[in-house]
């Protein structure tokens, strides 16, 4: 999902989780209606707001026990949590505070929160606002490791283009709340090589 400041990214991506009421149409998520069902509908879900929920003075290990028993999920804790850490590369500092944690380490703390339950659909917003290249590198390598290993769709929003190039397979163009365009990797390629 791309567009520059105000276009409506971060509303959208609230639309689809719940945190906020759509004025018109709907958003179905696996096929469940977010407003109709939405416990059931927010269970397929893994966010990461653009302001990580974090909780500074929680270790990491803390947190992600907290997460996961507050989404309720049933699969074995240890063995879930040690997969989750193993993806996003935090192993390091799962016994250290949150709050003494560099902000890539917190991107990924707040990545691993979204992928606790196996989400069908991982919501994104604004995920490389703030990171240093090396971290943006790492973040997108990631990314591109839980789409291809796992059977869930990564929705992702950003007013840079050629991060999201190099990670996306399809882009939605937002301006002003409205989709102006829709490309596939494969036509943006087409559509950039013209001009």
């Amino acid at each position: 999902l791309l567009g520059p400041n105000g276009a409506g990214k971060s509303t959208t991506m609230n639309i689809l989780t719940g945190y906020l009421s759509s004025t018109s149409g709907k958003a179905l998520i696996d096929g469940v209606d977010i407003l109709e069902n939405p416990l059931e509908a927010k269970k397929k879900i893994g966010f990461l707001p653009e302001q990580p929920p974090l909780y500074l003075d929680m270790t990491v290990e803390e947190y992600l026990k907290f997460t996961y028993d507050l989404k309720g999920c049933t699969l074995n804790r240890e063995k879930h949590l040690e997969e989750i850490c193993n993806i996003v590369k935090i192993n390091d500092v799962y016994k250290r505070l949150i709050g003494h944690l560099s902000k890539g380490y917190r991107q990924r703390v707040g990545i691993a929160q979204a992928l606790i339950g196996n989400p069908k659909l991982l919501v994104l917003d604004e995920p490389i606002n703030g990171l240093d290249p090396k971290n943006i590198v790492t973040l997108r390598n990631m990314l591109k490791q839980i789409r291809d290993e796992n059977d869930c769709t990564i929705f992702v929003s950003s007013h840079i283009l050629s991060e999201l190039y190099l990670l996306a397979t399809d882009f939605i163009f937002i301006h002003k709340g409205k989709i102006i365009d829709t490309a596939t990797h494969e036509e943006l390629e087409e559509k950039c090589s013209q001009y």
